[in-house]
Parts: structure tokens; C-alpha cells; sequence
């Protein structure tokens, strides 16, 4: 028969994380069963990413899947603390949310697999060349997650990141300032022909070994080359530009400097080219280049390999087949400088010299 004066001979029942099982009880506390949730959202989120649906699945692999992934360490922690003061600790609800997070986790803040993205077979129409004079290293580039790291990313699965190589080296000395590097403040040249949709000249060039954690991209200018092709080129240096919004350029044309602006540790040129010209919901379009040489030997049309490995990071050693010839705004500039400086000269010729009072010259004269 049921005592009404039970609960009072008992007392309250504790609550919180120090309320204590019922032996042989075994239900999911609310930690395990949000985490089962998480893991069934980003089962879901992953199957919609591979279908390579174009902007909905760049959506569920750029944002969806890692926000999973960062939530997976307040849940640990919840669960953990559950787990310490609700015993008994090994029950198998709890196994099976630990199970779920550590999944969960690994699958969401770990990119283990190329960006799959509908543009995988797109073929562009423009002849796009390399962007700068000499021999240049592949930092990283070519098709494959082992050689570019870009390729985990949907907006830039077929990124390049190069940097200038003088005697080997990509700079001098230690490399501990902006200057020691070759790079900093190398000409980068138009690929193609375009219109000019975006620049950004103002960020700041990082001491090497530093990087923004705000800016991706840093200065960086991005061209319309063809109908939902747009180029970027990125981490340039501050205050370089040679071209604004809305300018028509041509293959060649001098566009900036190499810096180390943005989401980099050393001066490098990053080039990628997308299906849009928002950032970061667009997709990545293969970009080849077309004659130059790798590694010394000629190609007609390619992908510049990087290196698979992140430490040495030495992959293919590309140059253009022919230089490119200095720009008409390079030479204008140039122009304009020593126009300058010989004005500059004429008028110092054309001063007159003040003549100095004849009680000082003998002392100058023993002064020298």
C-alpha cells in the first residue's frame, strides 16, 4: 500500500550532477542524446555534402559540419562532469555518447577528405598564364589533398600558393623580416584579361611567423575573366595596387606586389579561381595554367604540383616560358620617375650657387 508520508520519511531526492542512479538504471542523460542528435545532423550534413549540390553543399561542408565539430568539446565537458559525479561511471548510454562525440569530433574538425563540389568537371575557356617573372616554388597546388592544402576547402579546392626562389632560397638570412624575402614586394602580373570586381589594399603586411586571424585573404584583387569565373589574387602588399574597381586589364598587366597580408605566415602569392566572387559560400574552379615549365621541363597546359610535405614545402619549380614585358602602367610609373628626377637635376643645375664671403674661405680651405 502507498505511504503519502513516504517522501517525507525519505527526504527530497538530491538533483544536479551530484544525484546518484538507481542501481541498474541505465537511461541517456540529455548530454548523450544531444550528442547522438549532433551525430545524426551531421550524418545528414555530410550525405548532403556529397551529393555536390553547389551552394547548399558548400554550405553543409563549410559551416554546418565544423560548427558540429566545435560543439563536441562543451558536450565532452558536460558529459564528463556528469559522468565524476553520478555514478556509476561505465554504463553504456555513456559509452555510446562518448563514442558519438569523439566521432562527431574527429569527422568535424578534422578535414580528412578533398571539398566534394559540383564544378569537379568544369573546363574554362580562358588561357590563364602564371603571374610572375622567374623561377617561382609550388607551395602548394595540383588536384590532390597530399599536395594542396586548399583542396579541403570548397572555396579553394584548386588554390596555388607560390613564392619566388633566388640560389634556392626563398629569402635571406633567417627570413625574421619582410625584407629577407624575395617575395615581399615581387610584381604580380594579370594571368588574363578581365574586369577588375574587388580590391583591398589596406590590411597590413604580417612580421613572418605572425598571420591574421580575421582577414583571409589580406589585400587582394579579384578579376571577372568570363561569365561566373572569377580569379583572386591574394596576400599582396599593402598599399601596391596599381588598378581599382571596375578597371578593364589586360594578360600582363602589372596588378600589385607580392606581400604577406592576410591568413599567412611568409610572403607567398595565393591564386584560386571560383564560380562567384563572394566569400567563402562559392565554389572552386579548376585552374591550369599554360606554358611554362616545371621542374625544367615545358608544358602546354597544367596544374603546378605542391609539396606533400607542409615542413619543407618544395614542390614543382615553375617559370613562365617567356617573361613578361613590363607593363604599360610599370613603364608610365618608371617614366614618370625619371622625368622626375631629371627635372629634378636641371633645376639643380639652373640654381645658382651662393657665394660664400671671402673672410671664410681660408678657413674652409683648412678645414678640408
Amino acid at each position: 500500500m502507498y505511504d503519502e508520508n513516504q517522501n517525507e520519511q525519505d527526504g527530497p531526492a538530491p538533483r544536479g550532477i551530484f544525484r546518484k542512479m538507481k542501481p541498474g538504471e541505465d537511461r541517456f542523460e540529455l548530454w548523450a542524446t544531444i550528442a547522438l542528435a549532433l551525430a545524426v545532423v551531421q550524418v545528414v550534413a555530410y550525405v548532403v555534402a556529397f551529393l555536390a549540390l553547389g551552394k547548399a553543399s558548400v554550405i553543409a561542408h563549410a559551416t554546418i559540419i565544423p560548427l558540429i565539430g566545435m560543439l563536441t568539446l562543451p558536450m565532452a565537458f558536460w558529459g564528463l562532469l556528469r559522468t565524476l559525479f553520478q555514478p556509476p561511471v561505465i554504463r553504456r548510454s555513456r559509452t555510446i555518447g562518448f563514442a558519438a562525440l569523439i566521432a562527431v569530433g574527429l569527422l568535424g574538425n578534422r578535414p580528412m577528405f578533398a571539398a566534394p563540389v559540383s564544378t569537379a568537371d568544369y573546363v574554362s575557356k580562358v588561357a590563364f598564364e602564371l603571374p610572375f617573372n622567374g623561377s617561382w616554388v609550388t607551395l602548394a597546388g595540383g588536384p590532390e589533398r597530399d599536395t594542396n592544402y586548399h583542396a579541403t576547402t570548397a572555396m579553394m579546392r584548386w588554390g596555388y600558393d607560390f613564392a619566388p626562389l633566388v640560389e634556392g632560397s626563398r629569402f635571406e638570412g633567417d627570413g625574421s623580416r619582410l625584407e629577407d624575402h624575395h617575395c615581399f614586394g615581387a610584381p604580380v602580373y594579370s594571368p588574363a584579361a578581365g574586369e577588375v570586381v574587388r580590391v583591398v589594399g589596406s590590411e597590413v603586411d604580417q612580421v613572418p611567423g605572425e598571420f591574421d586571424p580575421v582577414s583571409v585573404l589580406g589585400n587582394h584583387v579579384i578579376l571577372r575573366v568570363a561569365e561566373g569565373e572569377y580569379l583572386f589574387l591574394a596576400h599582396l602588399k599593402r598599399a601596391s595596387l596599381k588598378v581599382s574597381g571596375g578597371d578593364q586589364v589586360e594578360a600582363g598587366q602589372l596588378l600589385a606586389e607580392c606581400g604577406n597580408s592576410g591568413r599567412t605566415y611568409t610572403p607567398h602569392l595565393h591564386v584560386h579561381l571560383q564560380n562567384s566572387p563572394e566569400v567563402p559560400i562559392a565554389e572552386s574552379l579548376p585552374l591550369s595554367f599554360e606554358d611554362y615549365r616545371a621542374d625544367g621541363q615545358a608544358v602546354a597546359r597544367g596544374m603546378p604540383v605542391g609539396s606533400p610535405d607542409v615542413q619543407t614545402q618544395v614542390g614543382e619549380i615553375v617559370e613562365r616560358a617567356e617573361p613578361w614585358p613590363v607593363s604599360k602602367n610599370a613603364a608610365a610609373e618608371a617614366s614618370a620617375s625619371e622625368d622626375g628626377g631629371a627635372e629634378e637635376a636641371a633645376a639643380a643645375q639652373d640654381t645658382p650657387e651662393p657665394e660664400a664671403p671671402a673672410q671664410e674661405a681660408p678657413e674652409q680651405v683648412a678645414a678640408e
